[in-house]
């Protein structure tokens, strides 16, 4: 393991996470923390007070738009860019023509910044990538922009979610009235308790299901607020948050994770990403085509959400069931933390009931376990679904 590590790229905080012995494993080409404690502990955490997340593996990628270029932009996604107003993001996915998810996103169109670093670096657009996908996406939008991209290698991500997280970042002098609304970013400052201050990137977005922010770091900074963080947090409730429960907080809130519940092999439509999809007669987008067929068709896979009873967990691969018959295969599945059962999701064919409460059976090795669908998400921090 020592040696396969050690051919990885690394975050910023690598050395430290080693140094608190967090449990250290590969993950889409990166050294990541698995988990610092246990990973119920930093579950529940998150889902009570709030926990911090180094996301410093995901891609930065910016671009400069004109009105021209834009246009070939919007042609990636399925979404409507053209729409966003400066200091606004969305949630999107880069399709092949088949529709198929070759990576999801999130596009900010950024606001107009003050600091010199910040605004030289981050003006325009910025796009998120998926760790293990950035080549390939910087890849894809060379292939059909005509603009220079930059992979801003000199900022790291943060995560700070959960409950809590507003009053750990007024700690740092931000204000719950200075934060961006929900999928909006906002250049801010922060003070550190030596009295030092610099300005990052907020982004009122999250992988959880709970609220909280994504936090765009000079590397600079990156080791003493991470550390500055853990300790003032600590107070409130504050743990740091491995690869372990980042996963299991993200199933609950029902979100997919590329490689896993979506790949170039399902669509939106398909994934039950419908709603990200934006039909404008003049929103001409690759793989619209393919998606409109599926769309009036419903010939189609359906995503769906299993609760199960008992101790048994599906994973990946596993096959779902339906009256003795082979009908999908299951994407993820773990024990609920905050549920106390197991939870899974999946796809079926489009012949499958796919209804809320219907019944199917996942094959999990040689037990046959009773499913029933629900509705996403499992969990919210408004609600809980049984």
């Amino acid at each position: 393991m020592q040696s396969e590590l050690s051919t990885l790229c690394q975050t910023p905080l690598g050395p430290h996470h080693r140094s608190v012995g967090a449990k250290m494993v590969p993950f889409a080409g990166w050294e990541m923390p698995l988990q610092f404690s246990k990973v119920k502990e930093e579950h529940l955490a998150v889902r009570s007070a709030a926990g911090l997340f180094d996301i410093g593996h995901m891609g930065l990628v910016t671009l400069q738009l004109d009105e021209a270029s834009l246009g070939a932009f919007n042609a990636l996604v399925p979404q409507d860019l053209r729409k966003l107003t400066p200091g606004k993001a969305v949630y999107t996915q880069f399709l092949n023509e088949r529709g198929g998810i070759i990576d999801d996103l999130i596009i900010y169109r950024l606001p107009e910044l003050s600091d010199s670093q910040l605004s030289d670096a981050f003006s325009g657009w910025l796009v998120i990538c998926n760790a293990s996908n950035t080549a390939e996406d910087i890849a894809w939008m060379q292939q059909h922009l005509s603009v220079p991209l930059k992979h801003q290698t000199h900022y790291t991500l943060f995560a700070l979610q959960g409950p809590h997280f507003s009053a750990v970042l007024d700690r740092f002098g931000v204000r719950a009235e200075q934060l961006p609304a929900r999928f909006h970013v906002a250049e801010l400052s922060v003070k550190l308790p030596t009295g030092d201050s610099f300005s990052i990137l907020v982004a009122r977005t999250g992988y959880t299901g709970e609220d909280g922010v994504e936090l765009i770091v000079p590397i600079a900074f990156a080791s003493v607020f991470w550390a500055a963080l853990i300790e003032q947090g600590a107070p409130l409730g504050l743990l740091p948050i491995g690869l372990a429960a980042r996963d299991t907080l993200r199933l609950e809130a029902a979100y997919p994770l590329h490689g896993h519940d979506i790949t170039p092999d399902y669509t939106p439509i398909e994934a039950g990403l419908g709603w990200s999809v934006k039909w404008a007669e003049d929103n001409a987008f690759i793989g619209r085509d393919a998606l409109n067929t599926q769309k009036q068709t419903a010939n189609h896979k359906h995503f769906v959400c299993f609760n199960l009873s008992g101790r048994t967990i599906p994973r990946q691969d596993d096959t779902i069931m339906y009256q003795g018959k082979a009908v999908g295969v299951v994407t993820s599945g773990s024990i609920s933390m905050s549920l106390g059962h197991p939870i899974a999701m999946g796809y079926v064919d489009a012949s499958t009931p796919h209804a809320p409460g219907d019944i199917l059976q996942i094959q999990v090795r040689d037990t046959l376990a009773e499913a029933t669908i629900t509705s996403r998400p499992f969990y919210s921090a408004n609600r809980i679904k049984g």
